[in-house]
């Protein structure tokens, strides 16, 4: 028995595939948006709450003010430096790569501080308070985005060494990867203002 089989190749315009990626991750970004926004709710909740002051007990560990700032700091630069990428596009394979870099190094901060909370009490192994939880949980979407964020990155730098790319194409996909860095310093700035409130 034999059957043929014909395949209908369907080839859309550059455009269409650029605005057609761009609305993915814009989608991606509010639903990601809605889940920062959340814990940013619940961690001023938790903390006007303060239920039999649970926020942060007598004697319970706490990060300065400026760690959440400097989590964030790199988020900023890559993103920045990403957007004078998008602008001059002749330096942009140094350009990727030194956006790669500081979402590496906010990444590694990110997760050495994770890594190194002293929010749990030694006896008990549990967290010592609201607080403690709610700083694990901005953390570690911190880190997330430095995850993501540095995927994306390592894939521009990879891209920049091909000889080879539809330019209009490759320009979508500058600016889409552009919206997710502008989002992700935005949400790390986001959180670092909401760890400034810490009592």
């Amino acid at each position: 028995m034999s059957a043929e089989t014909q395949f209908h190749v369907h080839h859309d315009a550059p455009e269409v595939v650029g605005r057609r990626e761009r609305l993915g991750v814009r989608l991606l970004i509010v639903a990601d948006g809605a889940f920062v926004f959340g814990m940013i709710f619940s961690y001023f909740y938790l903390r006007n709450l303060n239920a039999n002051n649970g926020w942060l007990p007598k004697g319970a560990h706490q990060f300065t003010a400026t760690s959440g700032w400097i989590a964030a700091l790199p988020l900023v630069v890559a993103a920045l430096v990403h957007r004078f990428g998008e602008k001059n596009r002749s330096s942009f394979g140094v350009i990727s790569i030194i956006t790669l870099v500081a979402l590496l190094i906010g990444g590694y901060y990110q997760w050495h501080q994770i890594a190194n909370m002293p929010f749990i009490t030694p006896d008990t192994g549990v967290f010592e308070g609201s607080y403690a939880s709610m700083w694990l949980l901005i953390a570690g979407a911190n880190f997330f985005h430095y995850f993501l964020g540095s995927f994306i990155a390592l894939g521009l730098v990879l891209r920049a060494r091909r000889a080879n790319v539809n330019e209009i194409l490759e320009t979508w996909r500058l600016r889409t990867a552009g919206s997710w860095f502008t989002w992700i310093a935005v949400s790390g700035l986001a959180c670092a203002l909401t760890t400034t409130f810490i009592s």
